[in-house]
């Protein structure tokens, strides 16, 4: 009934980069790192890091400048930005599995079927969710920087 994952690499791909700029503020008090060094050295693609960005920004997590000495950095401490935080400005509240499938024949045992796996598919994303929750930048710099 369900099964087909529907998140995209850019939720990791969001994750290297806020970790990537992260360390880059650390290292030169809250700098900001340009989009073009950030694609280049994380290799991946300009587009893609761009649309990445833009909903990092617009979720308030990432500041961006224009000019010379552009372009971003995050808004707010490591400690502060969770996991969930960057899926959820990332994936925009697709669920992980689809669980909407149509089927043909009819019956109670059948409809029952769908709910019960709905619902246990439910289950497991809200728990990843709090796993996500659980986890901020901050934890993941001090495992890296060790």
């Amino acid at each position: 009934m369900a099964g087909q994952m529907s998140y995209s690499l850019s939720f990791t791909q969001s994750v290297f980069i806020v970790l990537y700029v992260a360390n880059k503020g650390d290292e030169r008090v809250a700098a900001f790192v340009p989009t073009q060094q950030i694609s280049r050295d994380l290799d991946i693609p300009p587009s893609t890091a761009g649309m990445i960005l833009r909903r990092l920004n617009r979720a308030g997590l990432m500041e961006t400048r224009e000019g010379v000495n552009g372009g971003v950095r995050l808004a707010m401490p490591p400690d502060e930005v969770t996991l969930l935080d960057l899926f959820t400005a990332v994936e925009q509240e697709r669920p992980l599995f689809q669980s909407n499938m149509q089927v043909v024949a009819e019956g109670e045992k059948l409809s029952r079927s769908q709910q019960t796996v709905a619902s246990a598919l439910d289950t497991v994303e809200m728990a990843m969710k709090r796993k996500l929750q659980m986890t901020s930048i901050r934890d993941l710099m001090k495992t890296i920087n060790r």
